[in-house]
């Protein structure tokens, strides 16, 4: 089904000249990312080989005052003539309103599409981690739970900004012309870098920026005031709700737990933090059973390709229960 869609065929659907069957088939054909992708490409080649009709309004506005100037009397009289009135038809069936109906539910459907038009949205799902190549030959690696919006068109180019919800570890590229990477978030924080490796975390409970390679600036806001940091290798920056901006050396804090694929990098990790870690990876309820339990810290590397195996690791490393029914966890002390 759908190997015969090719770029001819979709003009033709752009120029309307398919069928209801044919469009049905390129509805089923558009299940396929990859294929939605190409659809939007060839829409914006399109568009571009096709500009949309442009009324010359001030053309036919010198035409009419013309026709004024040398038909001044009969424009008079016309204007002068009493109104004969007609049987109107009801206002709902009148060109104008159905006219305006159109134009409306057409800007309606360009404002609630407007943002998977413009932007390549790329999500994960509890569990999953994904690695994208950038049209400018950075790297991401999204980790799950999360979502990265990319412009689909000019980037590299006009722009090369993203937007994060989640987490993620990006290899940015260097460009000739020095243009800056810029990871946006919601959390009043952005992320400028001209080329080197950080990883973003940006949830409700607050905001970090790791930094491992090369330097990086973020830019932020405390209150009402705008502030500027330069980051180096091997600094942790934390943002939480309430609360100022706090640097750290990742080495010496209490930091968060440092993930590349399926291996997690504990270096004197709260248990606490493990456990957010649990419910924003994976969708786990964590219940810690004392607040002294919540404290104890995590030393150690682990490769775990689902979270049973790193609540074994938990369990095996700190001697703890672990009880799940579902995605209910509960960790006591012996």
């Amino acid at each position: 089904m759908g190997t015969d869609i090719n770029k001819d065929f979709i003009f033709r659907h752009f120029a309307r000249k398919t069928s209801t069957l044919q469009r049905e088939r390129i509805a089923q054909w558009l299940r396929d990312p990859k294929n939605e992708e190409t659809y939007y490409q060839w829409l914006e080649e399109w568009e571009t080989r096709h500009p949309q009709y442009i009324a010359p309004t001030e053309k036919a506005y010198e035409k009419y005052r013309a026709y004024l100037d040398t038909n001044a009397d009969t424009a008079e009289g016309a204007l002068s003539a009493p109104v004969v009135p007609l049987h109107a038809s009801p206002w709902w069936n009148r060109p104008w309103f159905m006219a305006a109906s159109v134009v409306l539910l057409l800007g309606l459907m360009t404002f609630l599409l407007r943002d998977r038009l413009q932007y390549q949205n790329y999500r994960t799902v509890y569990g999953e981690t994904r690695t994208l190549t950038l049209s400018d030959g950075s790297k991401v690696q999204l980790n799950p739970n999360s979502k990265l919006r990319i412009p689909r068109w000019g980037f590299g180019e006009r722009t090369r900004e993203v937007w994060l919800t989640g987490e993620a570890d990006f290899s940015v590229t260097h460009t000739p012309n020095n243009s800056r990477f810029v990871v946006k978030t919601d959390k009043n924080m952005e992320v400028v870098v001209l080329g080197t490796e950080f990883s973003v975390f940006a949830r409700s409970r607050g905001a970090r920026v790791a930094l491992t390679k090369g330097q990086i600036q973020l830019q932020y806001r405390e209150g009402e005031q705008a502030r500027k940091l330069l980051m180096k290798p091997g600094q942790l920056a934390t943002f939480e709700p309430g609360r100022h901006m706090a640097l750290s050396v990742v080495k010496q804090a209490e930091s968060a737990p440092v993930s590349a694929g399926n291996r997690f990098v504990f270096d004197e990790t709260p248990l606490r933090e493990v456990a957010f870690m649990l419910e924003e990876r994976y969708g786990l309820q964590v219940q810690l059973g004392t607040p002294e339990l919540a404290d104890r810290v995590l030393v150690g590397s682990i490769q775990a390709g689902d979270p049973d195996q790193l609540l074994q690791f938990i369990s095996e490393l700190l001697d703890v229960n672990v009880i799940r029914q579902g995605n209910r966890v509960q960790l006591t002390s012996h």
